[in-house]
């Protein structure tokens, strides 16, 4: 259907809202139908007399507009031809136009963008801030405090705290992005601060909330961070009548991804034996145990949730494979209820030796009855949803020193800052899983990556060569990218490397490997028999204590 001027409705402009700049406004309303697809890629525009006479203006607000398109990568134009729109309007540069941000409705959605990624980006900078960049970020939370103290406005301080938090993201994509966002909400920082410069507990207010972000990213504590940032933005949504941004209730960060856990696929039924055999005492130091789930229910909170592994078919692979020992590590789904992993050590007799996960507020009598049960290690989990965080480290390494305990840290060395600093001085050795947990992408020239081999060859860590299916590129044994983080691990310290299957591979996105595949790995890392036995058979024996 088309009206008197002949053309379908939606291909009509709306009348100016003339108290905006008008190119401004005929830009926005172009860049709409382009967006929408009314006006096509490759599509010749309406010429500019065709336009002024529509928009009722001058042809010099027109080809404003024009060029203001033309700069966004939306429209292109060919010397006496006209203007076009491009053929690839969706590949146009990213743009917020600061112009247009002239009421607090103009920018509920730059709020709405910064809902999402700053959250992200405070659980990114508590996990891999250094030293140096949280010396920042206090500094910068020291001048916020003072502006807003003394009742002052503080919109720069506000901008260079979340610039410092955006930097200890390192992720420099993130970083450069954050402060193109943070240059366009000036508007909404001082409206906020206005309004807090006003009203003295309102500033207060704020200093609490950017005081707990500071906090959580001191601690190290991505969730915390997220809670903090989350809960700052909303106060911030309210500070500026943002009511559109209701319905981002702090209760959404608990309730994120629970009705999405996906289900793990079951290991290979059918593990074949390795074409080498294992020495006398040779253990498999990290497998788990699951279920049955009615009897050991898995925690709300958890990152997957995997099918029944009992422990007559992990005693089947290990049989299989030649193996004589075992340890049985708590898994992220059961959280710190330890009873599955404790009754399977149980039931595995003298050959069996356990890690559990355990807060800060465990007694002393709790872990005496865990060590007698063949408890060896606290597993600190960072990257499966497991309630335990980095700020509990040096806290747990204290209570299980005595029991000569280690910690064992589920984590991705590459986003860990300063690993030698915070965990080389603990009272506890420490364990690293899965060769590190970094990708073997980033190379193992990454700092991360040497600071952990630096630990190793200095005597305070160990490393267990497992999980290679977690960090491999590839999709099928025997995963040759991994071989030269598994040689180099082995090389910094063969007195400090264990070997383990991570039975039965909860949580893997690639085709499920055979267990003698895995095994069989080791003799390619490792063709000297006597160092694979070493790893194997030697080192496991004295760090799980089994010739105690």
């Amino acid at each position: 259907m088309t009206d008197r001027s002949g053309k379908a409705p939606e291909r009509q402009f709306q009348a100016l809202n003339r108290p905006k700049r008008l190119s401004d406004e005929i830009a926005r309303q172009i860049s709409e139908r382009i967006a929408t697809g009314i006006f096509a890629p490759g599509e010749r525009m309406p010429t500019e007399a065709e336009l002024a006479d529509e928009f009722a203006v001058g042809r010099s607000a027109i080809r404003e507009a024009i060029a203001k398109l033309r700069q966004e990568g939306l429209v292109e134009t060919r010397q006496g031809v006209g203007a076009f729109v491009s053929e690839d309007p969706g590949a146009a540069s990213f743009h917020i136009d600061t112009d247009t941000l002239r009421t607090i409705e103009d920018f509920r959605h730059v709020m709405e963008l910064r809902m999402e990624l700053e959250v992200s980006g405070a659980a990114m900078a508590a996990r891999r801030r250094t030293h140096a960049q949280l010396g920042r970020i206090e500094a910068a939370f020291t001048a916020l405090k003072s502006r807003l103290e003394r009742g002052e406005a503080a919109v720069d301080e506000q901008h260079a705290f979340h610039r410092a938090i955006a930097i200890a993201s390192n992720n420099p994509h993130f970083r450069d992005f954050m402060q193109f966002l943070a240059s366009r909400i000036r508007v909404a920082l001082s409206v906020e601060t206005e309004r807090a410069t006003g009203a003295r507990d309102t500033a207060r207010k704020m200093l609490r909330e950017f005081e707990a972000i500071l906090e959580a990213v001191r601690l190290g504590d991505p969730d915390k961070a997220r809670r903090a940032s989350w809960f700052h933005l909303l106060r911030s949504a309210d500070r500026l009548g943002l009511r559109g941004l209701q319905g981002w209730e702090e209760s959404r960060m608990t309730l994120i991804g629970e009705n999405l856990i996906p289900v793990c696929a079951p290991a290979d039924a059918a593990p074949r034996a390795p074409r080498f055999t294992p020495p006398p005492g040779a253990c498999d130091c990290h497998a788990h145990i699951f279920g049955p789930e009615t009897r050991y229910p898995y925690t709300r909170h958890r990152t997957y949730t995997p099918p029944d592994a009992l422990l007559p078919a992990y005693k089947h692979m290990l049989a299989t494979l030649g193996i004589q020992r075992a340890v049985i590590v708590q898994p992220s789904v059961y959280g710190t209820d330890n009873r599955a992993t404790l009754d399977a050590i149980r039931a595995g007799g003298p050959d069996f030796r356990g890690v559990v996960v355990v807060d800060e507020t465990i007694d002393a009598a709790e872990m005496e009855r865990m060590h007698e049960a063949g408890v060896r290690g606290v597993r600190i989990n960072l990257l499966f949803k497991s309630g335990i965080e980095v700020s509990d480290v040096r806290r747990l390494a204290e209570r299980i020193a005595p029991f000569g305990w280690h910690l064992q840290m589920l984590i991705d060395v590459s986003e860990f800052a300063d690993i030698k600093a915070t965990l080389g001085r603990l009272p506890v050795d420490v364990v690293f899983d899965h060769l590190g947990h970094m990708p073997t992408s980033i190379g193992t020239d990454h700092p991360g990556f040497q600071e952990m081999l630096s630990m190793l060859a200095d005597g305070r860590a160990w490393a267990k060569l497992s999980g290679a299916y977690r960090i491999t590129s590839g999709t099928r044994t025997p995963y040759d990218d991994v071989a030269p983080y598994a040689r180099a691990i082995i090389q910094a310290n063969p007195e400090r490397v264990v070997w383990a299957s991570d039975w039965p591979h909860p949580y893997v996105n690639i085709p499920m490997p055979n267990d003698g595949d895995l095994l069989d790995m080791l003799d390619i890392w490792s063709p000297d028999a006597a160092t694979r036995d070493r790893i194997l058979a030697t080192n496991p024996a004295q760090l799980y204590g089994f010739d105690d």
